[in-house]
């Protein structure tokens, strides 16, 4: 055991953090899984069903490829590219690879676009975006309620005043007159027991 320690306590590390990993090293670790998916496809196009998880799409004479799932462009709007055959595709991936490695501009790109989707999943786990929805769909309910409220009093008034006898009109006006939940509870019929001659009938 002491050979080991001595052997291996030079080389001792730190364990690198979930999550750790910068976007150029993201970037490219998906290249390279889109490689695997485009060299399992190569050995079994027929069988192929994992097209959900590709960059690469078969299109009409070839092959639909884009940068990768995040909406990013690799320059000057570049984000797809129609091409002839599968060892286009791998060209592709690979230049691709090069360019995020080398190029400034995409690297600023995709460390904008990973700030982008940090603050999008943040909002999602905070619900950052529900109380707005929520927000908007309370505005719109006390519009809703005015409007019926202005609507239901003249309606209220002219089905009692049809239904009622005369004793009780001028307790439907006044109902009326009132604001529009006073308004609905004078408009619905109110619910009676049956008499025991009633439920006997039935």
């Amino acid at each position: 055991m002491a050979n080991f320690l001595e052997k291996w306590t030079s080389k001792k590390a730190d364990k690198p953090k979930a999550g750790a990993r910068n976007v150029i090293d993201t970037f490219r670790a998906r290249v390279a899984e889109q490689k695997a998916y485009l060299e399992e496809y190569e050995r079994d196009a027929a069988g192929f069903r994992k097209w959900r998880s590709t960059w690469f799409q078969r299109v009409p004479g070839g092959f639909g490829v884009t940068v990768g799932r995040d909406s990013v462009n690799a320059g000057r709007g570049l984000n797809y590219v129609v091409v002839d055959t599968v060892k286009d595709v791998a060209e592709f991936l690979d230049d691709l690879a090069h360019h995020a490695e080398h190029d400034t501009g995409f690297r600023q790109a995709l460390e904008q676009n990973r700030q982008r989707r940090v603050a999008l999943l943040n909002a999602a786990k905070t619900g950052g975006k529900a109380p707005a929805s929520k927000t908007k769909a309370k505005a719109a309910k006390p519009a809703a309620a005015a409007k019926s409220a202005v609507v239901k009093p003249a309606a209220a008034k002219a089905a009692v005043a049809k239904a009622a006898p005369k004793a009780t009109r001028a307790k439907a006006a006044s109902a009326a007159a009132a604001p529009a939940p006073a308004a609905a509870e004078a408009a619905k019929p109110k619910r009676t027991r049956k008499t025991k001659a009633a439920g006997a009938a039935e």
